[in-house]
């Protein structure tokens, strides 16, 4: 059964958040731009093979040839695998690389793309 996910505008707008870089000094092999969407995401489970993949919809904050940060309701843990559908057509393959909780109570998450895209 094909079931087609529509965002909660309302939740959307609730989680709308600045997220500053974690270092000034940070270097990066290709720069990072803002780029704030509501992308859909498939995200499998943190242990291989316990679990089905699960779709749901995350907040972009920025974007780099390398990675992105994207706001989610739901903790994600390094290493864990996600795949990012980006302007409703570009799909990319994405590890965790770190995940710290907002003072909203949702999620600030650094992915890094895959070599697989």
């Amino acid at each position: 059964m094909n079931q087609t996910l529509v965002p909660d505008m309302e939740l959307i707008d609730d989680i709308v958040v600045d997220v500053a870089p974690k270092s000034y000094s940070d270097v990066r092999s290709s720069p990072r731009v803002s780029y704030r969407t509501c992308a859909e995401a498939v995200i499998h489970p943190a242990i291989h093979g316990k679990g089905r993949p699960s779709r749901s919809f995350v907040l972009t904050q920025d974007l780099s040839d390398g990675g992105c940060n994207i706001v989610h309701a739901v903790q994600l843990f390094p290493g864990q695998r996600l795949d990012i559908v980006l302007g409703g057509k570009t799909q990319r393959t994405a590890v965790v690389a770190w995940c710290e909780r907002l003072p909203d109570k949702h999620f600030t998450i650094g992915c890094r793309f895959t070599n697989a895209n």
